[in-house]
Formats: structure tokens, C-alpha cells, sequence
């Protein structure tokens, strides 16, 4: 994909929900491993008529099908956060991240170098300073930022009209509460101890060969 440096979108500051920022996911063997971002905001942030982001995915499904397109046909990224809640819910698991929240994703196979290959994608501080891979504990689910990505038009697999978002870049803005806590595993064990030195055996005295 061509990237355009006039069509890209500085997506508002919103909380990552999940990340692959670093290293690419891949969902089962058959997909293409990317990095990928979910992110949630504020409904009002991203959507809404007068909205600046949904402006711009509207823009681009006029350019690739014409101003006669049903806008209410073409399928936006918008995701309902509150039906990803209750999907979470269902499962046992706490939805309250999506709950009364609009989720958008991007992803790409590209990193910060442009290239199909390992090294992450373009990540920044507060300070808009690069952060390294060994960094990479910063930036963390739960935390906030900014994205840039870039809309694509295209037809879905149903053959409806689709927008979809890549990643090109994304900035860390501020921490938050972390989604997700290490589990420990330490009730799995019991304390050994250390093995009694050999000296300590027979009172520290080493004991002299005779020959």
C-alpha cells in the first residue's frame, strides 16, 4: 500500500485496549502476521456529524466511489464498545474497558522502517523521543495515546464497501491503569533452600589427604 501524507489521520488521544506494537501478531496459522492497535475513545471523539475523523473516512469513500455512494452502506471502522463488553462478559471475563466507548483498529505488516519484517512500528514518549524495543514495557494496555493511521477504501469479503484504518505511527501521551496484571504462579512452588556447602559439612576444616 502507497501511503499518502495528506490523507493520513491523527486519531485523538484515546486508551489502548490491546497492542502488538513491537512484535506482529498472527490470529491462527493462516493469517498474516501484523502489528496491530485497538484503541477506545470517547464516542464523540471519532464519530458524529460535524466529527473531524469521521469526516475524513467519509472523504475517503467518496474518492474511491463517488459522491453517489450510500454513505449508509459502506461499513466504517467503528466498533460498539458496549458489544465487545458484553461479548467479554459473556465469557467471564471484565468488558468494562468497552463498555460506553466507540473502538476503532489499525494494523500493518510494514515496520518503523517501512519494511515487511521485525523491529516494530513507529513509537513515541510523551516527548515525541523514540521508544526501543527494550523500551517497550512503556507502552502497555491501559495506557493512552494517539495514532496515526491511513484510510483505505475497499470491498469486504461480503463485497460491501469497507473502510479500513492502517497503522503508520502511534505516540504514548500518558499512563493509566494497566488491563492487564501478571499472574504469579508462586503458590505453585515451595522454598528449597541452598545446598550446605561441602566445607560446612565436616566444620569448615578441609580434610588432608594422607599419603
Amino acid at each position: 500500500m502507497t501511503q499518502k501524507e495528506d490523507t493520513r489521520i491523527l486519531l485523538p488521544v484515546g486508551r489502548i485496549i490491546n497492542q502488538s506494537l513491537f512484535v506482529k501478531d498472527q490470529f491462527n496459522d493462516q493469517a498474516v502476521p501484523k502489528y496491530k492497535l485497538e484503541i477506545a475513545f470517547d464516542p464523540e471523539d471519532v464519530e458524529g456529524e460535524g466529527n473531524p475523523i469521521e469526516a475524513a473516512l467519509v472523504q475517503c469513500a467518496v474518492e474511491k466511489w463517488g459522491e453517489d455512494i450510500d454513505l449508509d452502506s459502506v461499513k466504517f471502522p467503528y466498533i460498539e464498545g458496549d458489544k465487545l463488553a458484553a461479548k467479554r462478559e459473556r465469557k467471564g471475563k471484565p468488558g468494562d474497558a468497552y463498555a460506553g466507548k466507540t473502538v476503532l483498529r489499525a494494523d500493518t505488516i510494514y515496520n518503523k522502517d517501512g519494511q515487511d519484517g521485525p523491529g516494530g512500528v513507529q513509537i513515541y514518549n510523551e516527548e515525541v523521543e523514540e521508544v526501543s524495543f527494550m523500551q517497550k514495557d512503556e507502552v502497555y494496555q491501559g495506557c493512552f495515546g494517539q495514532a496515526l493511521v491511513q484510510p483505505s477504501a475497499y470491498e469486504n469479503s461480503d463485497g460491501d464497501p469497507a473502510i479500513k484504518l492502517y497503522l503508520v505511527a502511534f505516540q504514548k501521551t500518558d499512563d493509566g491503569e494497566r488491563l492487564v496484571t501478571p499472574q504469579s504462579h508462586a503458590g505453585a512452588f515451595k522454598p528449597v533452600g541452598r545446598k550446605k556447602q561441602a566445607d560446612s559439612e565436616d566444620g569448615g576444616k578441609r580434610r588432608v589427604r594422607k599419603g
